[in-house]
């Protein structure tokens, strides 16, 4: 399996593997990566029977899940938890969210100011029309008395 290395990477066996040098793969950052084993040794030599594995869980079940695999006599290992993510994933949504309501807000706003000055345009024409309201002159540079 290929860890991180310093600057590069590194193939090494499973057992090998620790939550620091993990490699989490692209896409899958939203799910708790283990290395789960049910620890099986030979009673005569004292070899390693069993053999771990990587499996990955979605962190909704993550709890159930984690509690049934020990009580089933499983070891886990926690390679990557996923709880930082998705927090920040979180935020990102809350974020855009705020700026769709944001941008939506002046759009409403810009629309009622619009509608206002085509409104006050229409009144201002009919009042001209009926004659209550006289154009305005235009002011001569005269002095003030």
């Amino acid at each position: 399996m290929r860890v991180k290395f310093g600057n590069t990477t590194k193939d090494v066996s499973i057992l090998e593997v620790t939550p620091e040098n993990y490699i989490v793969p692209k896409g899958e950052e939203g799910s708790y990566h283990c290395r789960i084993e049910q620890r099986n040794f030979n009673a005569s030599t004292g070899e390693r029977i069993s053999r771990p594995r990587i499996q990955k869980f979605e962190a909704k079940m993550w709890a159930v899940i984690q509690r049934n695999l020990k009580l089933q006599g499983w070891t886990i290992d926690v390679l990557y938890d996923p709880t930082k993510w998705l927090k920040e994933q979180e935020e990102k949504a809350l974020l855009t969210q705020e700026q769709i309501a944001k941008a939506k807000a002046e759009a409403e706003e810009a629309r009622k100011k619009a509608e206002r000055e085509e409104l006050k345009k229409e009144l201002l024409a009919e009042l001209k029309k009926e004659g209550l309201l006289k154009d305005k002159e235009p002011k001569t540079g005269g002095s003030k008395k």
